[in-house]
């Protein structure tokens, strides 16, 4: 080999040297960063015994206790309730069971899940029932109330804490009245008054603005006229505190219709009459008998 071509080999040689030690000394390429994974939220149950009673109906809804599972972006909301039938007939709940988280009602309130039921009450009976609620990005229902019936009727509530306000439960309340009114040959001696926002025989909750006084009495016809005395709804009258008079609700379960034989007592008898909501105060009960009359004055309380 001559020596020109044995000093180009030795060149070429340590320019492949430089060559591969200038690529080892290159820095090595960096991988992607990779995102933390963002961890989901996690919800937290909370339960609240509640333990309330509303009168919605003729029926009595016991609400038990409210369940929420709930993260920042909602969940399920169970409400626990039973409802128990006083009365003579099967009764079903018409009106709706809402959730109101908001109570200053800015939102509307929440409508049940389509799978939630509210089953038939068998007359003397008591049934239970789960109804759920689905929220929508409401992390809390600490100021929620659960509410039975809306507009235009009278609407029971129940708070789920006392940030949520008020409770109202539509309790019958039972009225001091007594005493007896003579008209001519007709008597009644009044025994006892309740005021209600429902008609219970006919599973129906009142217009808001009105409610009603149902008064149970016996009636006697002191006369000798074999043929008795035929008692109706004209007979009785209810005077408001400002001088108007009610007549009974003529709806053919709001009034005794009776034959009183001479001088004998029918028992037990009643009138329901339909009032503006918030009466109170100084109110009597009418006795007609023609062009006689007298009054039974009672206190409805405030």
């Amino acid at each position: 080999m001559t020596l020109a071509r044995r000093a180009g080999r030795i060149a070429a040689l340590v320019l492949t040297a430089i060559a591969v030690t200038g690529c080892l000394d290159a820095p090595a390429p960096s991988a992607s960063p990779t995102a933390a994974p963002t961890p989901e939220p996690t919800p937290v149950t909370t339960s609240y015994q509640l333990d309330k009673t509303v009168w919605y109906e003729g029926l009595v809804i016991h609400v038990d206790s409210v369940v929420a599972t709930l993260d920042e972006r909602g969940g399920p909301v169970e409400v626990r309730l039973r409802l128990e039938n006083p009365n003579e007939d099967d009764g079903d709940l018409d009106a709706r069971v809402l959730l109101q988280v908001d109570p200053a009602g800015a939102t509307a309130p929440v409508a049940m899940s389509r799978d939630s039921k509210i089953p038939t009450v068998p007359a003397h009976g008591i049934v239970g029932a789960v109804l759920t609620y689905e929220l929508q990005g409401i992390p809390s229902v600490q100021n929620a109330a659960v509410l039975i019936g809306e507009a235009p009727n009278h609407v029971a509530r129940i708070a789920l804490t006392e940030a949520g306000g008020a409770t109202v439960d539509l309790q019958p309340v039972d009225l001091t009245v007594s005493g007896r009114g003579d008209a001519g040959s007709l008597r009644i001696t009044l025994r006892s008054g309740v005021l209600r926002w429902d008609l219970p025989d006919w599973s129906q909750e009142l217009a808001e603005d009105v409610e009603v006084l149902t008064f149970t009495y016996d009636v006697t016809y002191t006369g000798g006229f074999s043929g008795g005395y035929a008692f109706t709804g004209a007979n009785v009258a209810l005077r408001l505190p400002d001088g108007t008079i009610v007549e009974s609700r003529r709806d053919g379960h709001s009034q005794s219709v009776e034959l009183v034989a001479a001088r004998q007592t029918k028992k037990a008898l009643s009138s329901r009459f339909e009032v503006p909501s918030g009466t109170t105060g100084k109110l009597s009960f009418v006795v007609r008998n023609g062009d006689a009359s007298d009054r039974i004055s009672f206190t409805v309380p405030g």
